[in-house]
């Protein structure tokens, strides 16, 4: 079977949750979002390192971080009648006067993608869209951040060590980040340069489920 490759990077958070019935594929929980409807979207994170990140919030310890294009969506995919159902997440929600951490918890800001694929297979590729292109480039302008797009790219090719690094300076950063908007919600997102978080306030829809950890799929 073929990982859920798109056409852009996308990372998960996946657990072990024992033994396969095929030796060459690990079964994972992978984080899901409950939507209002009641169906589940994969958090599917475009930076690698807001993924890091995300595996250091409260109650998400066990979890790792996978390049999805290593995951098997087929199981999530047969339980929704044949539809993909992505929550895209970039940065961070700062609720309007708080920090970014809510009780220990980051909440990820993204965007729902739907896809009826039937059923999956190798010859499978998952376009996006210019659309998404667009809203995510325009979201790192709106952050002062215009070229943030090169850095994910060489953040895709750090070294463990690197990337560690960088995390630890992010999660450093987040501890004391609050929203300098009082009464709206912030989108943030991390500046490497600076380390530190830029805020830009905007639209958001806050509806925050607990999170959905199902045994939907296998590493390859």
């Amino acid at each position: 079977m073929s990982g859920l490759r798109a056409s852009m990077r996308l990372y998960g958070l996946v657990k072990n949750t024992g033994a396969s019935d095929d030796p060459k594929r690990q079964a994972v929980d992978i984080l899901c979002m409950t939507q209002r409807s009641g169906g589940l979207a994969i958090r599917a994170f475009v930076s690698r390192l807001d993924a890091e990140l995300m595996a250091r919030s409260a109650g998400l310890g066990e979890y790792r971080v996978v390049a999805l294009k290593t995951f098997d969506p087929s199981s999530i995919i047969d339980a929704h009648q044949g539809w993909l159902m992505l929550h895209i997440c970039c940065g961070f929600v700062a609720l309007a006067g708080h920090s970014l951490l809510n009780n220990g918890a980051l909440i990820p800001m993204g965007w729902y993608a739907y896809s009826e694929v039937g059923r999956w297979t190798s010859g499978h590729h998952l376009d996006l869209g210019v659309q998404m292109d667009e809203l995510l480039q325009s979201t790192y302008v709106r952050n002062h951040l215009r070229n943030y797009n090169a850095w994910l790219n060489e953040l895709d090719d750090a070294t463990p060590a690197d990337l560690k690094w960088q995390a630890d300076e992010a999660w450093r950063a987040v501890q004391t980040a609050i929203s300098p908007e009082s009464r709206e919600h912030c989108h943030a997102l991390f500046d490497p340069v600076d380390n530190r978080w830029r805020f830009a306030a905007t639209d958001i829809d806050i509806y925050q489920p607990t999170p959905a950890p199902l045994k939907q799929g296998a590493l390859n």
